[in-house]
Order: structure tokens, then C-alpha cells, then sequence
């Protein structure tokens, strides 16, 4: 049913107004959560395939779990992203990895087998240098092993976002915190180069926090709460941290429609506190030569919202996205969504083109080129 479905979709590769936006455009489709061993699995990938194909994207996001393919200590098990791969480069495909998440043997005993414990930065043995060290040596393997195929890497998932950075010191989480983060990302980028001198790495793709730091609460502990950092905060910490990054991924997402000017914040969410933001922080710390990458971006069909509406707000996104000299690439969430509490799959859990769907092919078929911004 799903397969035929997809197979119905009128956008091809062919019909996108522009190879030079086919190649930017990549999608999250998850698709090394397949596996191999199970036949119904490998057919889910085997469509998910299919509809990247067919939507007319150029490439997807393809996580490298630490967490998942080295469940046990020294056994890493590549069988499952291998054959991702090998149907990624076997279909004219692009994609890029993102290495993110412990696996229960480096993070704190407390927190083995508890719930979001593979957020949890890693730590070995109770030392945080021996934990970057490992999640190195696992980054530079991955790197050696697809060397010419992934020569693009993300490091974690949204590192400035308690829920996503654990760290528990004492007891205590410690939150989000740059200069921590930032010893993962030397020790990461180091290995991966020293495995493949021709690699991109990027910091993890900063949650966009819609443009402000407000308090959430701690992952480990309800009731208390963390303060999340905006990408700019963070960008700056990195830079006290004496990091530069060579490339700067954000996940730009707003609750509030493209150039919707908010009166109490004086300017608009998107772009100017998720995406201005981070170009002018750019500028004034020095590094307004810096690729940007958007890991993840799209748009929640809420309540109320009508087909115009969410045309309307992908269409005018995408487009200033695609258009910003920095941005290198662009990635939508999600091809279906995994939970039913959002909304910004690009197909329907039976295979029919969603509202974000059909939007995109709109974007796509109204592409005027970035001079009609």
C-alpha cells in the first residue's frame, strides 16, 4: 500500500527547477533506525529510499549512532549502517553523518538503562576526557571506514538543549555548557581528520530555542529547571572556549510563521532571532566566512492551520534558507513523523503526501531563483 503510494508521487529529480537547489536540499528520513535482519525493517528503508528519490531531494542526514552500533565495548556493529550506505551511493545519493549519543557503558552507572541516559555526554570510567576519547576513537573508525562516501560530519544533537546534554557531576546535571562541549568536538574533529584529511566537520546542530533562553526543565529532574542556550549564547561560549568550528549547523525553527514581526521581542523569530542571529554573531566574532549547515528545519502543522498557511510558511522559509550565502545545505524535518505529537512529516503514516508534502511541492514548482528572494 505505502510502497505504491509513494510510487504515485508526481515530483521526480528531474523536475526540480534547479539542480543547484536538488543538491542543497537534503531530508531527514532516519533511515539506519532500519536494519537489516528483519525483512519488514529493510522494506520500510527500502520505501523510505524511494520517497527521498521521488520527493526529488539530493541527499538525507544519516545518523551514526555511538549508542546503537557499539552497544558493547570494543563489538562496535557496522552491518546496518554498511548497507545504508551501500544503497545511499548505489542510488546517486548524497549524505552526511551525524555522531551523536553514548552507549550504556559510557555513561554514569546511575543512569544505565534510565531513560534519556544516551544523552548523556560521554564519560568512562568516571572521567569526561576518557569518555572524549572514546567517542573519538569511535569517530575516527566510522571516518576511516566511509571515507569517500561520508566526507561530512555533525558532532552530537543539539548540545546547547538540556535535553540533549546531560551531565551529571556529583549528583547534579550540570546542563549545557560550551566549554565542555567543546573538548567533544576538538577531540571528535581531530580524529575524523586525522581518518580523512578531506572531511567537513560541523558542531551538532543547535536548537534554535525559538530565539530565546527560557528555563526548561532538568531531563534527570522535574522539578528543577535548566537554562537552555540560543545558538548566538552558545557560539560565544565556543569562542571563550577558544573553539572555532569549522562549520556551524543550527536548526532554525520557529513557532511563529516566516517575517511575523513579534512586538515584544522587536524583530521577527524567523529569521531574525533564528537565523539573523546567528549570521550577525557570526560576523562579530570574526568568523562571517563560516559554512552553515541546517541539520534540521521544518514546519509543525498545528491546529487550525490550513493548506495556504503552511504553503505559505515552507515556501517563504525555504527560500530565504536556500538564499543565504553561508548555507550550504539545507535539511527538512522529517519525512514521517515518529510520534503523534508533531506534525512535520512530509508524508502520512499510509504513504500519502502530507500538508508539508504538498507544500513542498509547491516550493519547489514556484522556485524562482534566490535574485526574487
Amino acid at each position: 500500500m505505502i510502497q505504491a503510494i509513494l510510487l504515485g508521487v508526481v515530483l521526480v529529480q528531474g523536475q526540480l527547477p534547479r539542480d543547484s537547489v536538488r543538491s542543497r536540499l537534503y531530508v531527514q528520513a532516519e533511515l539506519t533506525w532500519y536494519g537489516t535482519g528483519d525483512q519488514q525493517s529493510l522494506n520500510n528503508r527500502h520505501v523510505r529510499l524511494e520517497a527521498i528519490r521521488r520527493l526529488g531531494f539530493g541527499g538525507t542526514r544519516l545518523p551514526v549512532e555511538w549508542s546503537r552500533i557499539e552497544r558493547v565495548r570494543g563489538q562496535p556493529d557496522w552491518r546496518r549502517l554498511d548497507s545504508t550506505v551501500a544503497e545511499l551511493v548505489k542510488d546517486n545519493l548524497a549524505f552526511y553523518g551525524v555522531i551523536a549519543y553514548s552507549p550504556p557503558w559510557a555513561v554514569p552507572d546511575s543512569l544505565r538503562g534510565k531513560p534519556r541516559s544516551e544523552a548523556h555526554r560521554p564519560v568512562v570510567n568516571g572521567s569526561s576526557s576518557k569518555g572524549d576519547a572514546a567517542f573519538a576513537a569511535f569517530a575516527a573508525a566510522a571516518a576511516r571506514r566511509y571515507r569517500g562516501h561520508i566526507n561530512r560530519w555533525e558532532i552530537w544533537n543539539e548540545e546547547n538543549y538540556p535535553p540533549f546534554w546531560i551531565h551529571v557531576v556529583d549528583g547534579v546535571n550540570q546542563g549545557v555548557d560550551p566549554e565542555d562541549y567543546a573538548d567533544l568536538y576538538r577531540a571528535a574533529r581531530d580524529s575524523i581528520m586525522g581518518a580523512n584529511p578531506d572531511a567537513q566537520v560541523s558542531i551538532g546542530g543547535l536548537a534554535s530555542v525559538n530565539g530565546v533562553a527560557r528555563p526548561i526543565s532538568d531531563p534527570l529532574n522535574p522539578k528543577r529547571d535548566l537554562i537552555p542556550l540560543t545558538p548566538d549564547q552558545f557560539l560565544r561560549g565556543l569562542k571563550r572556549a577558544n573553539l572555532r568550528p569549522a562549520v556551524v549547523a543550527i536548526h532554525p525553527y520557529s513557532t511563529v510563521a516566516p517575517d511575523v514581526r513579534v512586538a515584544s521581542l522587536g524583530t521577527t523569530v524567523f529569521p531574525g532571532l533564528v537565523v539573523d542571529s546567528v549570521l550577525e554573531t557570526l560576523r562579530a566574532l570574526g568568523w562571517s566566512d563560516s559554512p552553515v549547515w541546517v541539520t534540521e528545519w521544518g514546519v509543525n502543522v498545528t491546529p487550525g492551520m490550513s493548506q495556504a498557511d503552511v504553503t505559505s510558511w515552507l515556501v517563504r522559509g525555504l527560500r530565504y534558507l536556500l538564499c543565504t550565502p553561508n548555507v550550504q545545505l539545507v535539511t527538512l524535518h522529517a519525512l514521517t513523523d515518529d510520534n503523534q505529537v508533531e506534525h512535520f512529516g512530509l508524508l502520512k503514516a499510509n504513504g500519502e503526501s502530507s500538508m508539508v508534502g504538498d507544500a513542498l511541492l509547491s516550493a519547489l514548482k514556484s522556485w524562482e531563483g534566490c535574485e526574487r528572494r
